[in-house]
């Protein structure tokens, strides 16, 4: 249950008890007193009962895209930043500046949120295309040289069964190898 809704609802109650006992005393100011946080105090608690239906139906879409849709971050960052812009025009309209600051801090928060689970998506999608690019240029491979792999294996073999002969000679033609690429790379000097 969220914190609005009781809140709200002892606000509500406070306010009915000052406007009962404004209206026992013939005291106009604190009857009106009374049914203005009675008002008040209504707001917060519809407000914490709307809140309470996002994130119910937030959570029921997040555990879809738990599933493998949306990032969970952007339907929990949308809530927030839509309760947040309801909790700031609340406040707005019952005068109270620390509901009112409140909603503008979750609106920011959810907005934060919501970016952070787009970032999510857009690295996963980026990713799921590079897997997908390289998948398709190991096919065309296969298909454009059918023997490319079975001359890879033999090569391999190769180099490994004359590295178990003749290591040393396979340290030599390494390190000339790798002189000869020096030499390449940096030129002559």
């Amino acid at each position: 249950m969220d914190e609005n809704r009781i809140t709200g609802a002892a606000k509500e109650f406070g306010g009915k008890v000052e406007g009962k006992a404004g209206e026992l005393m013939g005291d106009r100011s604190t009857q009106t007193e009374g049914k203005l946080d009675e008002a008040r105090g209504a707001a917060e608690n519809l407000f914490g009962r709307a809140k309470d239906a996002v994130r119910d139906a937030a959570d029921s879409v997040g555990e879809a895209a738990g599933r493998g849709g949306i990032d969970g971050d952007r339907v929990s960052g949308v809530t927030k930043e839509l309760g947040g812009k309801a909790q700031g025009a609340v406040g707005g309209l019952t005068g109270n500046r620390e509901t009112q600051a409140r909603g503008r801090a979750n609106e920011a928060g959810g907005s934060v949120e919501n970016l952070y689970g787009q970032a999510k998506d857009a690295v996963r999608d980026v990713a799921d295309q590079a897997g997908d690019y390289a998948r398709g240029a190991l096919r065309q491979g296969r298909d454009s040289y059918p023997n490319a792999e079975r001359a890879y294996r033999q090569g391999a073999d190769t180099v490994t069964r004359y590295a178990k002969e003749s290591p040393l000679g396979l340290a030599v033609m390494a390190g000339a190898i790798g002189y000869l690429l020096a030499l390449v790379i940096h030129g002559r000097r």
